[in-house]
């Protein structure tokens, strides 16, 4: 290994480690808290992360957005200038979708559940309607007129979610650069090599409304009610010292499942933590070999440098239902 790969010349002096959290919360015992659910700072960072983190698909997008990074010829900050996302081993700069995209990803989320609602619902009815029949005496004229009055309905919106989700994704696979329509504004950025966390101005592109170093903030989950009344939770980081607030929705998508965020905080810390390997999810996989704590660790203990990659999607999948499963046990 170069001694210029060496982690004490690759990472800044500001690079995180939690014995820097540990000494910042001793120097700051006053430290206000907000109305939300503050989650925990761990002396040992977890290697884990929302169940989205394991998904399959992260694969091929990775690539494609490094292969893109390589034919621009392009590092550092002119990452997200030239291809408006940055998601490796040294920053995550989310993607700051347009109108657009964020209206088709809202319509392919609700012709899912649609699809899966409405589809149980019709054979659930179906059911109560033939045991009616059975044991409740009801003619076989009822039967069949209450079947077709509730698949004609049932049908109709079924098939409408079907063409939101799976037209949504037909549009995903052959026109991605108009689906993934992304604006040259960043949101904020988790910088590893450096250690801080960059919130930037929603109205003004590239000026930073706050950068400081990523272990002066708190975590909390921030809930608001769904259209039937059910809490969402938002994963959020506050600057206690300027009340300075930032939602992560553009990287971790509000969720019911309140777990699933703290496991996301989990993959956070883990991320910004240099003496700790990155999370290993499927992303970062093409990236691991670049950052020196990360490639130590994985040259020691012998890792598959392809071990999601060869994977096929079905064993990708049951990994990350098996995420899904634990994360939301989590508190």
């Amino acid at each position: 290994m170069s001694k210029y790969f060496r982690a004490e010349n690759y990472y800044a002096k500001t690079s995180y480690k939690p014995t820097k959290r540990v000494s910042w919360e001793q120097s700051n015992l006053d430290v206000g808290n907000i109305n939300a659910l503050r989650l925990s700072w761990y002396r040992r960072t977890q290697d884990n992360g929302a169940s989205d983190e394991y998904g399959y698909n992260n694969i091929e997008i990775s690539e494609r957005w490094e292969n893109k990074r390589l034919s621009l010829n392009v590092e550092d900050d002119d990452i997200f200038r030239a291809i408006n996302v940055h998601y490796d081993n040294d920053r995550i700069m989310p993607p700051n979708y347009n109108f657009f995209s964020k209206i088709l990803f809202i319509a392919m989320a609700f012709g899912k559940v649609g699809f899966y609602v409405f589809t149980a619902t019709f054979f659930f009815v179906l059911l109560v309607l033939i045991s009616s029949w059975l044991f409740g005496g009801k003619s076989s004229e009822y039967l069949m007129s209450a079947v077709k009055s509730s698949f004609l309905f049932s049908f109709s919106i079924v098939f409408f979610s079907l063409l939101l989700w799976k037209g949504g994704r037909l549009l995903e696979n052959k026109f991605p650069d108009i689906v993934y329509a992304m604006r040259n504004k960043p949101l904020w950025q988790l910088n590893r090599k450096n250690g801080l966390f960059i919130i930037y101005d929603p109205k003004k592109a590239w000026e930073e409304r706050l950068s400081a170093p990523f272990y002066e903030f708190d975590a909390y989950l921030e809930s608001s009610p769904d259209t039937q009344g059910s809490p969402t939770y938002s994963l959020m980081l506050y600057h206690p010292e300027t009340g300075v607030r930032q939602k992560l929705d553009a990287q971790f998508p509000p969720t019911n499942m309140p777990g699933e965020l703290v496991a996301a905080w989990q993959f956070i810390q883990r991320y910004m933590d240099v003496s700790q390997p990155l999370p290993d999810v499927p992303a970062l996989e093409i990236h691991r070999h670049k950052d020196p704590t990360t490639a130590a660790v994985d040259k020691r203990k012998g890792r598959n440098p392809r071990y999601w990659r060869d994977m096929t999607e079905a064993e990708v999948e049951k990994i990350q239902e098996e995420k899904y499963r634990k994360n939301i046990r989590l508190r």
